[in-house]
């Protein structure tokens, strides 16, 4: 999931859910941690298949696994998850037009994408069209019919829920325009196919903040956690993390509290509201970089900022500016928005080829202190690819497109 700057998600049907504390280790029903996102491209959402001893002592055990996970995390990209099927028939739909709808066009996650992945359709010989989806129903809904009205070869939505544009999708499949829904957790029971594929994108990122709450803290952290209730996704994200922090930090105190990105003017209250009825907290994450600039407003009118370590994910030339000068923010997490172009223009080929659906993974950084120092914290950086690794993957893309 790769949200940015403004509002991220403006769901048709938001829904609040109860705040939640998740104190301790042993819960009856919690599960542990499943493989973690490292620097090698996954983007698993827990703990991996490594195991770390120390003794009798689980706090000492937990620490050792997060320092590890927190060193994958933080590496460049070593191997990049390119699919290794071939994409046969592109020739066919040369000269015809692929439409990426993100949720507000204005993101600089989504502008960078719609750069690489406009490169990316032009090695196929396609082109790409972007339609501002202004975080709005209606105006997802008239992109996709533009994009039917326009004879689209397929249709690529971005952190947009199904739901919020339902009639029009449904009457687009029912056209025969293929559709990825980017960024997204399908529903329950959803079979990619031709015709529709979810490409969740990087689903752990609230699992690698555990990672590096529990190394930062020393498997101490007593943290708060800003989780956008505005999709269903969002929320799952948040949920997925919390074994990490019960199997792996006895010690820490974690606190949920939801927010809703749709009410700009309550952010910044909500935070502090959160901070000071929570006395104890020294952490505090916020789910994504859309709410980053109230929650640091929040924080300052709590005042409590200087005692406070922020950490937030969906990260972009905002945060990680903030994370490398003097500030309350402490980690941020951010998504190779390069490769996602080019991974999901991959997937809206196989699909418009009656390929098949394959697994398109994103490849993901944790940048902390200790890694931001040598970054270049600059729109060109981050659309070069370069916070993550190299651009290697575009040669082996286009090779499996019968253009290499």
């Amino acid at each position: 999931m790769r949200p940015y700057g403004k509002r991220r998600l403006m769901s048709c049907a938001a829904f609040v859910a109860a705040s939640a504390v998740l104190a301790g280790c042993g819960s009856s029903g919690s599960q542990g941690a499943g493989g973690g996102a490292s620097g090698s491209g996954s983007s698993g959402s827990g703990a991996g298949t490594g195991s770390a001893s120390a003794g009798s002592d689980p706090v000492a055990a937990g620490l050792a696994m997060a320092e590890q996970q927190v060193a994958k995390l933080s590496a460049t990209t070593a191997t990049y998850p390119v699919p290794t099927a071939s994409v046969s028939g592109t020739a066919k739909f040369k000269g015809r037009t692929v439409y990426y709808i993100p949720l507000v066009q204005q993101i600089p996650g989504f502008v960078v994408t719609a750069a690489t992945m406009k490169t990316a359709l032009a090695k196929a010989g396609l082109s790409l069209q972007v339609c501002n989806g202004q975080g709005q129903p209606s105006a997802v809904a008239a992109c996709v019919q533009q994009a039917v009205g326009a004879n689209a070869a397929g249709i690529i939505t971005d952190a947009i829920e199904y739901g919020m544009a339902k009639n029009a999708l449904d009457a687009a499949k029912a056209k025969g325009v293929p559709i990825v829904v980017a960024d997204q957790i399908p529903p329950t029971g959803t079979a990619n196919d031709n015709a529709l594929t979810y490409v969740p994108g990087a689903v752990d990122q609230p699992s690698q903040i555990a990672w590096w709450l529990i190394a930062d803290s020393k498997g101490k952290g007593n943290e708060i956690i800003a989780a956008e209730a505005d999709s269903t996704s969002s929320m799952t994200y948040v949920t997925d993390s919390e074994p990490i922090y019960a199997k792996y930090c006895p010690d820490c105190k974690i606190t949920v509290k939801t927010i809703t990105a749709t009410t700009d003017a309550l952010l910044a209250s909500a935070t502090s509201s959160n901070v000071l009825s929570n006395p104890g907290a020294t952490y505090y994450y916020t789910e994504f970089e859309d709410s980053l600039q109230d929650t640091v407003q929040g924080l300052q009118q709590s005042g409590r900022a200087s005692s406070m370590s922020l950490s937030v994910a969906g990260g972009s030339v905002n945060g990680l500016g903030l994370l490398k000068g003097d500030s309350v923010v402490k980690a941020v997490v951010a998504v190779d928005q390069p490769y996602a172009g080019w991974a999901l223009t991959d997937e809206i080929l196989r699909m418009m080829t009656k390929s098949g659906p394959v697994t398109e993974t994103f490849p993901t950084r944790l940048f902390t202190k200790q890694n931001i120092g040598s970054v270049q914290v600059t729109p060109a950086a981050q659309a070069s690819g370069e916070w993550f690794g190299d651009s290697s993957f575009e040669a082996a893309f286009a090779k499996l497109w019968g253009q290499g």
